[in-house]
């Protein structure tokens, strides 16, 4: 999680409050819960409050909330998969001599549907 909320800061950086809103939104929107239920929690705790805060208003504009949990503050729950999914379009975004060697790599395996 520590190494997912650089990733997710290195995007605020590069791409800004309002495109990294919309990289996150655009993916998101069309997302059905997958079916493997599984969650992962944002929070203060590994991502900026500036990140956290971009992704609850995308996830209030898409409607992407878990049935049957309650807000937390500080905090965003949300399926893993879509989760795994957000930060794949995050790594292929990001100017490849930024990413480490090991994000180099996901991304060429995101790039060749591995």
């Amino acid at each position: 999680m520590a190494q997912e909320g650089q990733l997710w800061d290195m995007a605020l950086q590069h791409l800004g409050h309002d495109d990294l809103l919309e990289l996150v939104v655009e993916p998101w929107r069309g997302a059905s819960p997958p079916p493997t239920r599984l969650v992962e929690h944002l929070s203060i705790g590994n991502v900026s409050p500036q990140v956290l805060n971009i992704v609850k208003i995308a996830q209030e504009r898409v409607g992407a909330f878990i049935p049957g949990r309650m807000p937390v503050a500080g905090e965003i729950t949300l399926y893993a998969r879509h989760a795994s999914d957000l930060a794949d379009g995050l790594i292929t975004r990001l100017p490849k001599e930024q990413l480490s060697r090991a994000w180099r790599g996901s991304c060429l395996e995101i790039d060749l549907g591995i």
